[in-house]
């Protein structure tokens, strides 16, 4: 084998070893080629008056075992990928008078050879890039940044110009189909009728990252920094695929003083050992919401870290947010005639119901309590019930109301006839209850009365009805006078 054959081959080598993302070039390349023995891709045949490019075509998929030509190609599996910026650097390594064998076949290789000339380009709708007008050499190509979500690609070596699919001539203008994999993170909650203290749970769902049998995973974090008014629970749940992860597969961190209220579960190295490529990921938790606060809404977002097998460098990736609204339900009892009373010494019970008159079953408890009695400002508040119009961060479509029994009048008063009273407890009403009643924006009021129980009406002293009972004794003893003095004259 000839020093022109050896020369071909580490060209062709250099060029192809980034292009083998995903797709490269024919197994034909490694062999002996008559072309190549005749010196038909001799370097001296470079015409080192030309300019070249590279194209990039970025798409979205895993990687094939297909290699790339250096051409642009037919049927490329993969979704075009728009947003990446590629940084392309030119290393110090001379095409005219270097020697070939020791030209980098990989991104390592070319670590402590870069120049200052450098371009940038982002891809487009169509996944392209073209860096063009480009002087002959070796060149690193590298992803400066990706949307959120994409797994950056490894960095690749591209000769311009390389060898061409046949391995006869020179190829000034290559074309590149580097893929990356796309990981999703997404956070949904489960909150439905969970009132305050009641625990519910977020799940934190993510994508591992694909890597093929020489990389590996050596990092995968869920984190979540709570909000001040939630309180951590427990881990319900950590899985990999169908696999439930468990005792010393991760690591708890749970929220404490000094930690902003973060929770971290990370894998061990056992845990890890677990995750397939690609595989999906999940964190499961509870918490409780302590206090409905001064708003009735409480956002929550995860995020995910691990490490990128095709660079080491770690990849954070948030969630999307999730909302729970609380609210607070005001009472109050106020004496049906009489302005400006309010009355002591009612009883409620709290339902979940369609209208009044449903048969009201199985009362609430919030917060340890199922029974409120208004004190001497005559008021109750239940703090705080789960709005009805929204739960599991979703608009409901079925809307429900909260009934409320009155199951014990004040002394001196009597039961309403009507003693049930539906709560549209929805975000709306609670803002505008609140503002329209003079208290806060998280608070619905609602105003009860009560009418004092009937009783004999009992004549008045000194009235009517005495004076007629006096008039009548009157005249019993004056009768009996008479009848005495009849009866003795006789």
């Amino acid at each position: 084998m000839n020093k022109i054959s050896r020369t071909a081959r580490s060209v062709a080598f250099a060029a192809i070893a980034g292009l083998a993302l995903g797709v490269s070039a024919p197994g034909a390349l490694a062999q002996e080629n008559p072309g190549a023995e005749q010196g038909a891709v001799n370097k001296a045949n470079i015409d080192f008056t030309k300019k070249g490019s590279i194209t990039l075509y970025k798409k979205k998929g895993a990687e094939t075992a297909n290699r790339a030509t250096g051409k642009e190609m037919a049927g490329v599996p993969g979704e075009a990928l728009s947003g990446v910026t590629y940084k392309i650097t030119k290393l110090n390594y001379d095409l005219q008078n270097g020697d070939w064998a020791t030209f980098p076949k990989t991104a390592a290789d070319a670590k402590g050879h870069e120049t200052d000339t450098t371009v940038e380009g982002t891809t487009g709708d169509d996944g392209k890039v073209a860096f063009e007008n480009l002087d002959l050499g070796i060149y690193l190509v590298e992803e400066a940044k990706a949307p959120a979500g994409i797994v950056a690609g490894a960095p690749f070596i591209v000769s311009v110009p390389m060898v061409n699919e046949a391995s006869d001539a020179w190829n000034y203008d290559v074309v590149a189909y580097p893929k990356n994999t796309e990981t999703k993170t997404e956070k949904t909650v489960k909150d439905a009728d969970k009132h305050i203290q009641d625990a519910y749970t977020y799940t934190i769902n993510a994508d591992a990252p694909t890597f093929g049998t020489d990389k590996t995973l050596k990092k995968f974090v869920f984190s979540d920094q709570l909000d001040a008014r939630l309180e951590f629970d427990k881990v319900t749940e950590v899985k990999a695929g169908d696999v439930v992860l468990t005792e010393g597969d991760y690591t708890i961190d749970a929220p404490a003083a000094g930690n902003t209220n973060t929770l971290t579960v990370t894998l061990t190295d056992q845990g890890l050992a677990k995750v397939a490529s690609g595989a999906k990921m999940s964190l499961t938790f509870a918490v409780k919401r302590k206090e409905v606060g001064d708003t009735t809404e409480l956002k929550n977002q995860g995020t995910v870290i691990f490490n990128n097998p095709n660079t080491d460098k770690d990849v954070e990736n948030k969630t999307n947010e999730v909302v729970t609204y609380h609210g607070k339900l005001k009472v109050v009892k106020k004496d049906g005639k009489e302005a400006g009373k309010v009355l002591q010494g009612a009883e409620f019970e709290l339902y979940r119901c369609a209208s009044a008159q449903d048969k009201l079953e199985n009362p609430l408890t919030v917060n340890g309590v199922d029974k409120w009695t208004t004190g001497e400002d005559g008021t109750i508040t239940i703090d705080g019930l789960h709005v009805t119009d929204f739960a599991d961060n979703a608009q409901v479509t079925d809307v429900k109301k909260f009934c409320l029994k009155e199951t014990k009048a004040p002394a001196g008063y009597a039961l309403p006839e009507k003693n049930i009273t539906e709560i549209d407890f929805t975000r709306d009403n609670i803002a505008k209850t609140g503002e329209l009643k003079g208290d806060d924006k998280v608070t619905l009021v609602s105003e009860i009365e009560n009418i004092k129980r009937d009783t004999p009406n009992l004549p008045m002293t000194g009235g009517a009805g005495v004076g007629i009972l006096a008039a009548i004794g009157a005249a019993i003893v004056a009768a009996g006078a008479w009848f005495a003095r009849r009866t003795a004259r006789n």
